[in-house]
């Protein structure tokens, strides 16, 4: 079958059909990470972006939604904010430099989708400060040169085209542990480059007409996020109450007992009465979000169809208004947080908002935009507190509109480190430029598990041994956790450090870290010790030394 050119409607099928390819193999990109921890989670990352995409193409108009410019606008969008984790953030810009191309087309053909797809690639190249060969990147930057090789002998069918790219892409996959040692001794290829791969075979499947699995639907898949539909929030931006065009967010859940609920028809309706319209769920309960001046009629047209439940409706102007009145920070802190414990610690040390998040699910691009808006504050600082999500952090700081820096902290203890060297008096640059500094000062230990057997540097790991890190870097392996802290203070503890903080996770009782303490107190008496129950998932133990 011959496709020549690509409308709106087809491009929105060809996203949430791949969406759905990727969301099925998702754990298969996950295990591909070498690093044998228990957050290895590079495919979830790809998978929530695509679907964040996905959920986004039916912002626009009815009437636009075979425009093809005007889904790739919002596909982009949603992928921008969607974003989670590095590979999540460079999978947004590749779709994002795609759209820009696409710009008031109606249309696409062939030569057009491959000049897309080469900008969305140079998109992603400039994401990234240090770009590394055998990553998505370089699959990435394969698969624009299949295609416009294709383009190149004549063809003008964009399904050969795509086969082609995703030929080229496979082809620079199997070659990624070549360009990495690293991939080369784990026994694998690039996690990213699969990911980007798979999305590349959705588009295909879906070109050729082939249906997704058995058991789901691509619609069901973009229309519905991970998580409880009913319980699920929407947050809405921190607003002028005199730019609001829509004055009521208005909320609600429909049940329906048959599962007839015809999300789209819903979605089309509250389209016409305001915007910001979220339609998420199933036949049989969905979650309604909409900014409209006409709140009665959105029930009006509902009630028919189910019984409603867990209904809202708030005026903006005058929570905008209230939030208006507010006193105006001069710096506003905002840090990534993943345990109850950690969170006070941070609250503690003057952190204004807590966004959740970590090593098991990295926040999303629009997690910190929700994040900068609601904080009344002239500039505002975020701590990432981990390697994974500080793209994302810099993403929201570029969307957002204000003044935000980003200090790249790594770990917990360097985020600690970075709200110890903070001054009020001094501005957010200054302030981001010495906490920044005084994040690098700080060592951090970490205590953790081995999901999976692995092949790492000289390591030959089994499932479930402790793993000891410094810095993020695998140190050493042990049978049991007290004692791999123990060694790892052993590598690192020196006379200059003179405070030890532990914080220990879900997993470990105030008991355990008590008599981890006291071995350290006894082997090491010139330093102080801290002990607090930090709550983390999946890390036994964070330390810091100083």
């Amino acid at each position: 079958m011959k496709v020549t050119t690509i409308d709106g409607e087809k491009w929105a099928e060809m996203i949430r059909a791949a969406g759905l390819y990727l969301a099925h193999r998702k754990a298969v990109v996950d295990s591909l990470n070498v690093f044998p921890v228990p957050d290895g989670d590079t495919g979830t990352n790809m998978s929530l972006t695509l679907q964040s995409a996905a959920r986004d193409l039916d912002s626009v108009a009815p009437g636009e939604r075979g425009h093809f410019g005007a889904r790739a606008e919002a596909m982009a969008r949603g992928a921008l904010l969607g974003a989670r984790g590095n590979s999540g953030v460079i999978t947004s810009q590749i779709l994002s430099g795609f759209a820009t191309v696409c710009r008031g087309m109606p249309t696409v053909d062939g030569a057009v989708f491959v000049r897309a797809l080469d900008a969305g690639v140079k998109a992603a190249y400039q994401a990234v400060m240090k770009p590394v060969r055998g990553t998505i990147l370089t699959v990435s930057e394969a698969a624009a040169a299949g295609g416009q090789a294709a383009l190149d002998r004549g063809s003008d069918d964009i399904l050969e085209i795509l086969t082609e790219a995703a030929a080229a892409a496979l082809e620079t996959l199997r070659l990624t542990p070549t360009m990495l040692p690293i991939l080369k001794q784990a026994g694998v290829v690039d996690a990213g480059g699969q990911g980007f791969l798979y999305i590349l075979e959705g588009f295909i499947a879906s070109l050729r007409g082939e249906k997704p699995e058995e058991g789901e639907s691509a619609a069901a898949l973009a229309a519905t996020p991970p998580g409880d539909i009913e319980n699920m929030t929407v947050e809405d931006q921190l607003l002028d109450p005199w730019d609001i065009t829509f004055g009521y967010c208005t909320e609600f859940v429909i049940k329906d007992k048959d599962n007839q609920l015809d999300l789209e028809k819903i979605r089309a309706y509250l389209s016409t009465l305001g915007d910001c319209v979220l339609v998420v769920g199933t036949p049989g309960i969905c979650k309604v979000h909409v900014h409209t001046n006409e709140p009665g009629k959105a029930l009006d047209f509902v009630t028919p169809m189910g019984s409603l439940h867990k209904l809202k409706i708030d005026n903006m102007r005058e929570e905008a208004e209230k939030r208006e009145r507010l006193e105006i920070r001069k710096i506003g802190l905002i840090a990534v947080s993943g345990g109850p414990g950690l969170d006070e610690v941070f609250r503690s040390l003057g952190v204004h908002k807590i966004v959740t998040g970590g090593q098991t699910m990295n926040p999303s691009t629009q997690d910190f935009v929700a994040a900068i808006k609601g904080l009344a504050a002239r500039e505002i600082i975020i701590l990432p507190n981990n390697s994974n999500i500080v793209l994302a952090a810099e993403q929201a700081a570029k969307v957002s509109g204000g003044i935000v820096h980003v200090v790249p902290t790594k770990t917990v203890p360097q985020g600690i480190g970075a709200l110890l060297a903070f001054h009020e008096e001094g501005t957010g640059g200054e302030n981001a430029r010495r906490m920044g500094e005084a994040a690098k000062k700080m060592i951090t230990l970490e205590i953790t598990y081995a999901a999976r057997d692995a092949s790492y540097e000289e390591y030959e790991i089994k499932k479930g041994e402790i793993l000891g890190l410094i810095d993020g870097k695998l140190a050493l392996t042990a049978g049991e956790r007290e004692e791999c802290a123990l060694a790892l203070f052993e590598r690192t503890l020196r006379p200059e450090h003179d405070l030890i903080t532990i914080y220990y996770g879900q997993d470990i009782t105030e008991a355990e870290a008590d008599r981890l303490g006291e071995r350290v107190a006894a082997l090491y008496d010139w330093a102080d010790i801290e002990i607090h129950g930090g709550g983390q998932p999946l890390y036994y133990y964070i330390i810091s030394l100083e």
